[in-house]
């Protein structure tokens, strides 16, 4: 129902997708995904870190809300509750990488990716990444907030309106389920709920080994970073993903992806910046405060895109009412690219919330990459500030 949903807006207020319905599927299907590269995708800030996470959200609630075995859990210091946000975001980024370019998809229903500037990878990490921690946002104001409200405030509107508002991903996939946007699987309804019905309680403890550290660690950020270029130094804004395997209580492999749009540039120009590392770290695992180092290596590439409007507007009156799609990019962008090895060194300090999870304060890598030296692309180091949270795996 979610997915006929988004395709249906996107029909109904997009004409560049209704226009991508004609032509041959399958070649055009072919063009979008083989047109992918980069991170950014022409949308707007405010869609791609906050639009897409919601929809991230959106559907992690849809798994958690059936999930039996999870069903009824709430944020806290518990197994159970990063057990099933864990299982909700595989789902997230499964139904996100449907929605991008699977067999019902942006790829498929008016061949999106095809046309420029629409190529990026951007919302396949967003979505799933950034939507984890929008749906743990709403769990902790449904606990925190919402609940210590209607505990004291019985005017079932009043109620109404917090638990709607103050849980907009919530809502709409109670929605989904042919539910009130209010509903709750934990708790009594906004006619019934009185103070001390539905008290917060604990999950029971599971036999589990407890082990010194989590033999595998997967951390979602959100990143800020500064390139400094031939004219001019740009910043960089967007999201990485880390998985981290613990060798012992200080040694671990590190792979990393993340990527950035670059904001403040000059007109007609767009770029963006993609990173994929792996490499060693070491971590003091001896207080709940756990700074570490580390050293990573691999590949880094700029993308800057050039438009050229009038040639664009002539090829738009030379193919009336037909879309500028993949075999048009060439004629109105120039693409400036530089794919290359890089390195980077930095380091951060997490703080250790539960033996589920740790908040990523703060880390700051500097990066290099030995790039060739495309006119506008030339900007081979990078300095970036990262802030996030780690769910930890098999320690508890």
């Amino acid at each position: 129902m979610f997915l006929g949903i988004q395709h249906g807006f996107r029909l109904a207020t997009e004409p560049g997708t209704r226009a991508g319905l004609g032509g041959p599927f399958w070649r055009g299907y072919y063009n979008s995904l083989s047109n992918l590269h980069g991170w950014a995708d022409g949308d707007r800030f405010y869609v791609n870190y906050v639009g897409h996470p919601i929809q991230g959200a959106v559907s992690g609630f849809i798994w958690a809300q059936n999930d039996g075995k999870y069903r009824k859990v709430e944020f806290g210091n518990n197994s159970q509750y990063w057990k099933s946000r864990l299982r909700a975001t595989a789902f997230s980024w499964v139904y996100s990488t449907q929605f991008e370019i699977g067999p019902l998809s942006e790829a498929s229903i008016g061949k999106i990716q095809s046309r420029y500037p629409q190529q990026g990878f951007a919302d396949h990490v967003a979505t799933p990444l950034i939507g984890l921690t929008w749906q743990m946002a709403e769990d902790v104001l449904d606990r925190f907030v919402i609940r210590r409200f209607e505990d004291r405030v019985e005017n079932a509107f009043a109620r109404m309106m917090v638990r709607g508002w103050l849980n907009p991903s919530r809502s709409f996939a109670n929605l989904m389920r042919l539910k009130e946007p209010w509903y709750r699987d934990s708790r009594g309804g906004i006619w019934v709920h009185r103070k001390g019905m539905s008290p917060y309680r604990k999950p029971p403890a599971e036999n589990l080994p407890e082990r010194d550290f989590a033999p595998f660690e997967f951390t979602t950020a959100s990143q800020f970073s500064l390139s400094p270029g031939p004219r001019e130094s740009l910043g960089c804004v967007g999201g990485m993903g880390t998985a981290q395997w613990n060798l012992s209580s200080t040694f671990s492999w590190v792979a990393e992806v993340g990527g950035c749009k670059m904001i403040d540039q000059k007109q007609n120009l767009s770029g963006d910046i993609m990173s994929y590392m792996v490499g060693p770290r070491w971590t003091d695992r001896e207080g709940r405060w756990m700074p570490y180092v580390q050293i990573l290596a691999g590949g880094k590439r700029v993308t800057i895109d050039e438009v050229f409007p009038d040639k664009k507007a002539e090829l738009e009156r030379q193919n009336p009412g037909k879309p500028l799609g993949y075999e048009f990019h060439p004629q109105w962008t120039k693409v400036n690219q530089a794919n290359g090895f890089s390195m980077s060194v930095g380091g951060g300090v997490d703080y250790q919330i539960s033996r589920a999870a740790t908040w990523r304060l703060a880390s700051v890598d500097l990066s290099y990459a030995w790039l060739p030296k495309p006119e506008l692309a030339s900007y081979p180091t990078t300095v970036r500030i990262a802030m996030g949270i780690t769910l930890r795996v098999g320690n508890w």
